[in-house]
């Protein structure tokens, strides 16, 4: 032991909060990279922001090909990221989509640090405050949104961590400098920051910071989902406004504006409250949110207020996604909860003498802890396991470079969903099959990154539908047509990748042999019979 270190001091809580922040951190990295390279990343969305950032270096900052296929968009008018531009630096020095699971896992990790400081200064003890980092750290909510491609609201995490702590310790600077952070990060998040700005006032009597945090969060949003993204998207509205965009029209049923939803909020709220509680679970999704923080964070109601803006966007989408355990949606929600429960549990200790602060924040470790295990995204003895990769821990495929050799320079490519990732920095990269009529190559890769091959839709989270971005039979009927008609030729053949060029050399009768095998044995692997068989496709 060092010299003057005292056993269980602060000082040595600080070093064991940041011991397990730092072995968090490596579990987040590694789960995030296997999935990249175990093919488990898609085109839609590890690849929209890879090539949104490669786009600076091309000349077209937040380039997007793959939303509208037909046309190149300005990223910003789908969800509105600026943030994205703390990644241009970073890609001047190796344009790598790594960078972004790596700031992922630093983020999510890096969260629980504020937490533990706020919850030994609200507690008044060490063991609590490393108590209720750990019920952080171990949220399902967590492991499995570092289970999901990048996304940038993981970003603001530790910006939302670090707000809470700035309003404990009435430091304006540190709320200001998060708050203004929190803008860049995502559409919704202004009203974020209004919340913020009203737990200052709740807490501290003082008005003037929360009124212009209110007033700047506020007319934030109004500029950003009222002009600024409409103006930037090719359907005049924000895409989850918009009709016939698939899981992305999730807010249509209310409006086909920003204005037009409060308005329905606003006149319908029977209705509104119906069909979000009842129709689409609502309920269930609040008590799945709460329960594992014991429902400490309905005591502290206030100190909700900052997350507000996510609980609803999660509440009135009317794609279920976004209240599943295994989304990313809920991710911001776990630092709010994690605090509010924090002083939730305060409040109940006035209340009853049964429980001390020490012992409810045990308690919630302990069923974080579970339940994080349980629900892990991980290849653990009974654990959900959700993602069920065929490998747990791949390395890079060097076929990848073979891949990117073979593809003509600045062509517009055609790309399976679960390796688009890997080939997002082109002027023109759309999900295969689209551009099939115009494309200059297709990149597939004939294997299954995943165990779990039905049911066959390409809505069930986690399936090599889901992969695909189409059944299996259908993408297997797909591939052996175009082997067969030879419209595009084989410019690339090496188990698994298949490759075909636009114009290209007719196969040779063995390299088109062993492609048809290869699709043989995936359809005895995968359960899909021949499309001549007369059998049909199991749907």
């Amino acid at each position: 032991m060092e010299a003057g270190v005292v056993p269980n001091s602060p000082s040595d809580w600080r070093l064991r909060i940041a011991a397990v922040i730092a072995a968090h951190f490596a579990l987040l990295l590694s789960m995030g990279l296997a999935r990249h390279w175990g093919f488990m990343t898609a085109l839609l969305d590890l690849g929209v922001f890879d090539q949104a950032v490669w786009g600076f270096l091309d000349g077209q900052p937040f380039l997007n090909t793959s939303v509208m296929p037909s046309a190149a968009i300005n990223w910003l008018g789908v969800h509105f990221n600026p943030v994205l531009l703390l990644f241009v630096p970073l890609y001047s020095l190796a344009p790598r989509a790594e960078w972004f699971i790596l700031a992922q896992a630093l983020a999510l990790s890096l969260a629980a640090w504020p937490i533990f400081v706020l919850a030994r200064r609200v507690s008044g003890s060490q063991l609590a405050g490393f108590l209720w980092a750990t019920a952080y750290l171990a949220s399902p909510f967590v492991l499995n949104a570092a289970a999901w491609d990048f996304h940038p609201i993981s970003l603001a995490v530790p910006l939302m961590a670090l707000g809470f702590l700035a309003v404990d310790r009435k430091d304006a600077r540190l709320l200001v400098g998060s708050c203004l952070l929190l803008l860049t990060v995502q559409e919704h998040l202004g009203l974020t920051v209004a919340g913020f700005g009203a737990l200052w006032g709740l807490r501290h009597g003082s008005w003037r910071l929360p009124v212009a945090l209110g007033a700047l969060g506020i007319a934030y949003s109004l500029l950003v989902l009222g002009v600024v993204m409409p103006r930037l998207s090719p359907s005049g509205a924000h895409p989850m406004f918009s009709d016939g965009l698939g899981q992305l029209s999730r807010y249509t049923w209310l409006g086909h504006s920003f204005g037009e939803m409060i308005r329905t909020a606003v006149t319908q709220p029977g209705w509104v409250a119906k069909t979000v509680l009842l129709e689409n679970r609502g309920a269930a999704y609040i008590l799945l949110l709460v329960l594992p923080f014991l429902g400490a964070p309905l005591a502290a109601p206030a100190l909700v207020l900052p997350g507000m803006a996510d609980l609803a966007a999660n509440l009135l989408s009317a794609n279920g996604m976004p209240r599943g355990w295994m989304a990313y949606h809920s991710v911001n929600l776990m630092p709010v909860l994690a605090i509010a429960g924090v002083h939730g549990v305060e409040r109940m200790c006035r209340w009853q003498r049964r429980f001390g602060r020490v012992e409810l924040a045990g308690i919630t470790a302990a069923i974080g802890l579970l339940l994080g295990y349980i629900l892990a995204p991980l290849p653990l003895p009974g654990a959900a396991n959700a993602w069920s990769p065929v490998h747990a821990l791949p390395s890079p495929d060097d076929g990848v470079v073979a891949v990117r050799k073979a593809l003509p320079p600045g062509g517009a490519l055609s790309v399976q969903s679960n390796v688009g990732a890997h080939f997002s920095q082109h002027r023109q990269v759309s999900l295969f099959p689209a551009l099939l009529d115009r494309a200059d190559a297709l990149v597939l890769r004939l294997d299954s990154p995943v165990s779990k091959l039905h049911p066959d839709r390409p809505d069930a989270i986690a399936t090599l539908a889901h992969h695909l971005q189409m059944s299996p039979g259908s993408y297997l009927d797909l591939v052996e047509k175009l082997v067969r008609e030879g419209e595009y030729g084989i410019v690339l053949w090496q188990d698994p990748w298949l490759v075909f060029g636009r114009g290209g050399a007719a196969p040779s009768p063995a390299v088109r042999a062993q492609v048809l095998a290869k699709l043989s044995r995936l359809r005895v692997a995968w359960d899909v019979p021949d499309a001549a068989s007369g059998f049909p496709d199991k749907r």
